[in-house]
């Protein structure tokens, strides 16, 4: 990774102060003197950041959570170490930890994250829709829902091809009404 003047990144600090140094300066005055025009643009590169900053805190917090490093300040679980160490509240900190968990077991989805291909909200709605689907459709069809947004797929797209998955499933598997997925459908 490279800087602007074209020197690398010497450290995880380095690259910490470097984010925060940029956002200091969209929300200081220089970036309120942004013009309406270009705001279009900014949304667009801040968009793309969230994605990528998704991936970076689910990853890393996937390293702490495998080396069960919250143990060594006194917290039984990544979550009560998240709530007490950056002030998390408990849902924020479950969210977290659901989300790093989730993209740990898709790294297609978190790869694509990662390269800003697709959004948070793509990701976010990808799993909430596939959350839904038998264990032995998800992983699949979690795939091809990532490659269609990287395709430029929109939400409604997605939506539907969700629910083509789901009624797929469904036709292939006579069961007579008694598995309990007959109530499940795809909704935005």
């Amino acid at each position: 990774m490279c800087t602007a003047d074209g020197q690398g990144l010497g450290s995880v600090a380095e690259a910490l102060r470097m984010t925060r140094a940029g956002l200091d300066y969209l929300n200081g005055p220089d970036g309120a003197d942004l013009d309406a025009a270009a705001c279009g643009s900014v949304l667009r590169s801040l968009g793309e950041i969230e994605a990528t900053f998704t991936a970076a805190h689910a990853s890393v917090l996937a390293r702490f959570d495998a080396a069960d490093a919250h143990d060594s300040d006194g917290y039984g679980t990544s979550a009560a170490w998240l709530m007490a160490m950056t002030d998390m509240t408990r849902p924020d900190a479950k969210t977290k930890v659901r989300r790093m968990r989730l993209l740990r077991s898709q790294p297609a989805m978190a790869a694509a994250l990662a390269d800003a291909d697709i959004s948070k909200s793509q990701a976010l709605a990808i799993a909430e829709w596939t959350r839904k689907l038998p264990v032995e459709l998800r992983a699949e069809t979690i795939n091809i829902l990532v490659q269609a947004a990287q395709a430029g797929a929109s939400l409604d797209d997605l939506r539907m091809i969700a629910g083509v998955a789901l009624e797929r499933w469904r036709a292939s598997r006579p069961d007579g009404g008694e598995d309990g997925f007959d109530d499940r459908y795809v909704q935005a």
